[in-house]
């Protein structure tokens, strides 16, 4: 009898959780300083990758680009470009579950950001395992892009990168959520990523929770303020000033925030794996470029706020504070005021402020504080309001569309009545055998026999001719026609344009009285007895 206590496969498995669990549950002691031990990044990883990838794809590439920019040689160059992938190593090291990891490689080599050089085979009969291979895909254009329309590979000239510290790949990416990641890696990229005229970096930044969801393309702000608690508490990043609103401008701030760095690099044990010949060089762990250490921080690597973006932050801090102030005049104190702004939005604030009224609420200030926490729908009253107040937008419209084309019609008819006067002038004033070659001309030109009999018994007498016949005077002298459209200022729409009939079609068409009637196509007689045959009667 077997005395050994069995442990089953479903507890291994759980403690296995629990264990990493604890791993992740300790406090984080700070991010490596950077004179050694860290990855120096393509920007684009931060600008283009995390901001527009899945969790699983982010991971898998930030796992590549690790292994690769992570062990260089003495010459700078990467030790192994081409990274051996295997299933076990992205579920321990990289933190990318089982069932999504043929989706994110898939993903990542289709958005350019990795190669696939070795097609990996499972374990089969007569024929080994073989891991995949892939390495980072490169743009060698020479041409910087931040957008992932224009993005086919991570930027291969010099600069464009910002020293990241080991930590981030080895510890926050495989355990955090994706909202935490791309909060923490926008501070390492607008702190450490932004190099000043003078080849410093950045320490602390000025961040708000606007520009913080700009950046990652967070689209819900609870998560995003949920993430940013997370970053604070784990500590990854500090909140070096809170942010303030105020009613003059000069007076806003953003919140500061900046990276959590070591007090001390005496038990730094993510560093470099070189070989102790090649540690003489003193050569640090992530130089991915291809620049001398001497170069490695002189060019920018990072996005300089344009005059672009301070107008924007301006305009973002202007719709806060108006939002505030309103919900400031409802009864609300300052604390109470930002609180909802923080937890809801802008937008939801406003829009609550704005259907307030129409709930025609007994206390203003409850219903509305309740209305912004549970982002109440529209009111019914304001959709009707709202689509009368359509209507008469829509009414406004077309009374202006009638009166514009009202106008451009009697200027058509005005610039007709001038031409068709100058021309009659020009009639009065020619002799009886000018007009009658004028008149056989106009009809010589006609195509429809009907109109061309029509017009040569005009009378070479008459104070009217037609208007053939003063389309000929005008080609014969070299004048505006009648029929021909005048140059006016306003040109109709091809909608608003009348849709004029040819004049021989207008001749020769028959009124509806003349026309033969349409002759309907008659149905065969319905055969009763082949849709139902009768049965035959069996004999008795």
């Amino acid at each position: 009898m077997n005395h050994h206590a069995v442990i089953p496969q479903a507890s291994k498995a759980s403690i296995k959780q629990d264990a990493a669990a604890e791993q992740r549950a300790e406090i984080f002691r700070g991010f490596e300083p950077l004179n050694s031990n860290y990855v120096y990044c393509p920007n684009q990883f931060f600008d283009i990758c995390l901001k527009s990838s899945s969790r699983g794809m982010v991971r898998i590439v930030a796992y590549i680009l690790r292994q690769t920019l992570g062990w260089l040689d003495e010459n700078g160059q990467p030790v192994n470009q081409r990274v051996k992938v295997s299933y076990q190593d992205l579920i321990t090291k990289a933190g990318v579950s089982r069932g999504a990891i043929s989706k994110a490689l898939q993903l990542a080599v289709a958005s350019g950001f990795l190669d696939c050089c070795v097609i990996g085979n499972a374990n089969a009969k007569g024929r080994s395992s073989q891991s995949a291979e892939y390495t980072l895909r490169w743009d060698e254009n020479g041409e910087y892009t931040g957008t992932y329309d224009r993005f086919e590979g991570f930027f291969a000239g010099d600069g464009n990168r910002t020293p990241v510290p080991n930590s981030f790949f080895d510890s926050v990416i495989p355990a955090e959520n994706l909202a935490v990641v791309k909060v923490v890696g926008a501070v390492i990229r607008h702190t450490v990523g932004y190099q000043t005229q003078f080849g410093g970096r950045r320490k602390v930044t000025p961040l708000s929770c606007s520009f913080i969801q700009r950046y990652t393309n967070l689209s819900n702000r609870r998560n995003l303020i949920a993430a940013i608690r997370r970053a604070e508490s784990a500590g990854y990043i500090t909140k070096e000033k809170a942010g303030s609103f105020s009613p003059v401008p000069s007076e806003q701030s953003a919140t500061s925030y900046s990276i959590r760095w070591l007090q001390t690099n005496k038990n730094s044990d993510s560093g470099s794996k070189m070989t102790p010949a090649a540690q003489q060089f003193k050569n640090d762990t992530s130089n991915g470029s291809r620049m001398t250490p001497a170069e490695r921080f002189k060019n920018d690597t990072s996005i300089e706020i344009t005059n672009s973006n301070k107008i924007l932050k301006q305009q973002t801090a202007a719709a806060d504070l108006k939002t505030r102030n309103q919900l400031i005049e409802v009864g609300f104190d300052d604390a109470t005021a930002n609180d909802l702004i923080e937890k809801r939005g802008v937008a939801v604030a406003q829009k609550q402020l704005d259907w307030i009224d129409a709930r025609k609420p007994e206390n203003r200030s409850a219903m509305l504080r309740r209305a912004i926490e549970e982002d109440w729908s529209e009111p019914a009253s304001f959709a009707v309001k709202q689509k009368l107040a359509d209507a008469r937008k829509r009414d406004a419209m077309r009374d202006a569309a009638k009166r514009s084309e009202e106008r451009i019609i009697n200027q058509r008819k005005a610039a007709r009545a001038s031409r068709k006067s100058r021309l009659l002038t020009e009639w009065d004033k020619a002799t009886h055998s000018e007009r009658a070659e004028w008149i056989a001309a106009a009809a010589k030109r006609q195509t429809a026999t009907m109109l061309q009999q029509i017009i040569a018994k005009q009378n070479p007498t008459t104070e009217k001719p037609h208007a053939q016949v003063l389309d000929e005077i005008a080609f014969a002298k070299s004048l505006p026609a009648v029929t021909e459209p005048a140059s006016l200022p306003v040109e109709p729409s091809a909608a608003e344009q009348p849709k004029t009939q040819p004049q021989s079609s207008a001749i020769e068409s028959k009124p509806n009285s003349l026309r033969s009637p349409r002759t309907k196509k008659r149905r065969p007689k319905w055969r009763r007895f082949e849709a139902h045959p009768k049965p035959t009667r069996r004999p008795g």
